[in-house]
């Protein structure tokens, strides 16, 4: 009997191993584009990715040079998303998803950057916000005045990296996106502790600014080694208020090749997020925010002491390409999610046209309950309920 289970033991674990999904990847490959003090390592490139228009990321993800500096300059977190979200969704125009693969930036160093985002100064000269004599014997008055003329119109610059496979398996640095995040609105205090002012800024005078902003940071990126040839494209990004319910979004951008540091012309983006409801709204798209407001009452048939529903629009070209809209609602069980889902599907069949992806999320108590999404073109949207 013993020899029987022996037996049977060696055909189990054969059969299991010739059922065994095999986990030796043939996309591994030499990753050159570490720094010096690293060398080579070994990275996989997945098998799959999630759409055409993303890029592939190899694997381990490698962070940024300079991890951490967004979340410290950008005020409004809903610019943090889209600055790099929209900047890799630019970079597809210049570096082909199907050829370039994606990584976080890692010539710009963590300390680097900082450096560049200061006031140019005796103390730092690598400073790229614009110079202010402010000193102990300046009073508050002349302080506000100074300020106000010279605002720390830079925020933050963003680095992405889009490399390329060899023949002999090896990936190389192919190119760099740049976005230059700019302030709408400069927040400042003359004194620690002391109150807050504020200068709005307006996007001719940004754009001024920015742009020799950008220029500065190109004649740097080919200064380092090994960047002399590397394709650069620059990309503007006008940011929202500090307390602003949509972000910003990117004006213009341009592409500079390789062998050269010379800025031609800019390309200007139309690119705009939309608050729904609002006068925003109204103004610049009546008849869908017409139809927002539709869907809210009628949302208010079903539940009467819902909180509302909030909107978030993104248009090109003065077109509106997606709608996100979220309902927060308090429930008591699962069947009353379902049944919920079930007539907000309807008014979204009924209510929206199918020129535009739309995606609704229906939430409560920060929870996410169930989700509602439609590709522009498709007949019915995808739906699917969380379980409780």
């Amino acid at each position: 009997m013993k020899h029987l289970y022996g037996l049977f033991g060696i055909l189990l674990i054969a059969l299991l191993t010739s059922c065994a999904p095999d986990f030796s990847d043939p996309n591994e490959i030499i990753d050159e584009t570490l720094p010096e003090d690293i060398g080579q390592e070994t990275a996989i490139i997945p098998n799959y990715s999630v759409s055409e228009s993303e890029y592939q990321v190899l694997l381990p993800y490698r962070v940024s040079q300079s991890r951490g500096v967004t979340t410290n300059q950008v005020a409004n977190r809903l610019d943090i998303t889209v600055l790099e979200n929209d900047l890799r969704r630019h970079s597809t125009s210049v570096f082909d998803p199907d050829t370039y693969f994606f990584q976080e930036g890692q010539q710009i160093s963590y300390s680097e950057l900082f450096s560049w985002l200061e006031r140019e100064s005796d103390s730092s000269e690598e400073g790229l916000n614009p110079p202010i004599d402010i000193d102990k014997n300046t009073s508050t008055e002349e302080s506000i005045e100074k300020e106000r003329e010279n605002p720390k119109y830079l925020s933050h610059i963003l680095e992405q990296n889009y490399l390329t496979r060899s023949d002999d398996n090896v990936v190389q640095l192919a190119g760099i996106s740049i976005g230059i995040a700019m302030k709408s609105n400069y927040r400042f205090q003359t004194e620690v502790g002391g109150p807050f002012y504020y200068e709005n800024i307006s996007k001719k005078e940004m754009l001024s600014e920015a742009k020799p902003i950008a220029e500065e940071v190109v004649k740097r990126i080919r200064a380092k080694d090994g960047l002399q040839d590397i394709p650069i494209m620059v990309a503007i990004y006008r940011e929202a208020a500090r307390d602003g319910l949509v972000p910003g979004n990117f004006v213009a951008k341009t592409t500079i090749q390789g062998g050269s540091q010379e800025i031609g012309n800019w390309e200007s983006i139309d690119e705009k997020y939309v608050l729904f409801p609002s006068n925003s709204a109204q103004d610049i798209d009546p008849n869908l925010s017409s139809t927002v407001e539709e869907f809210k009452s009628e949302v208010a048939n079903y539940f009467p002491n819902y909180v509302g529903v909030i909107g978030q629009g993104f248009y090109q070209d003065g077109e509106i390409r997606s709608l996100v809209l979220e309902i927060p609602i308090e429930f008591y069980g699962q069947a009353e999610v379902i049944g919920f889902t079930q007539y907000v599907y309807g008014l979204v069949m009924d209510s929206f046209q199918p020129h535009y992806d739309i995606e609704v999320n229906i939430k409560s108590n920060d929870r996410q309950e169930s989700l509602i999404v439609r590709k522009a073109g498709d007949e019915e949207p995808y739906v699917h309920v969380y379980q409780r």
